[in-house]
């Protein structure tokens, strides 16, 4: 049995050989991003206008979605501000003292609810890209890979 049962609800693997990978893949799968088990974002700021027309959509986002994101995540704090006259945004405050803002204006309430649950799932760095492969003074214990593989 799956030590996360949550995680795994209505999710099957045939042949994993412990019920954990199963919750590692299925989070994975899912961009549920933790590091070591513990959330990265700490702090969520919804900024909002409550007169202007670019607001509409997280106006009703804070009246219908809102609570439901606080109560499915009870490690994060959400904090809302009223900004008049300025367009919406979104503001991740994440442990690694990093801050991640994304503008919200004339999206839906479904959208502005996508774009918070990525600022959840995100680890809050900044991404790099890799410019060469990663090279190492160690062979690889597996063996060098190649096209000739026979099995």
């Amino acid at each position: 049995n799956c030590s996360k049962p949550q995680f795994c609800k209505g999710f099957s693997l045939s042949k994993s050989p412990t019920a954990d990978v199963c919750c590692k893949i299925f989070l994975r799968r899912n961009k549920i991003m933790a590091l070591r088990g513990v959330w990265q974002l700490r702090k969520l700021v919804v900024s909002y206008c409550n007169w202007g027309g670019s607001s509409r959509g997280i106006r009703a986002f804070m009246e219908s979605e809102l609570p439901a994101l606080k109560e499915k995540n009870p490690h994060l704090e959400v904090v809302t501000e009223l900004n008049r006259g300025q367009h919406p945004f979104l503001k991740g405050l994440y442990k690694n003292k990093n801050e991640r803002v994304v503008c919200v204006k004339n999206l839906s309430q479904e959208e502005v609810l996508e774009a918070a649950t990525k600022l959840r799932n995100s680890l809050g760095r900044k991404v790099v890209k890799l410019k060469t492969r990663h090279v190492t003074k160690q062979p690889s214990v597996q063996g060098t890979w190649s096209t000739a593989l026979e099995l």
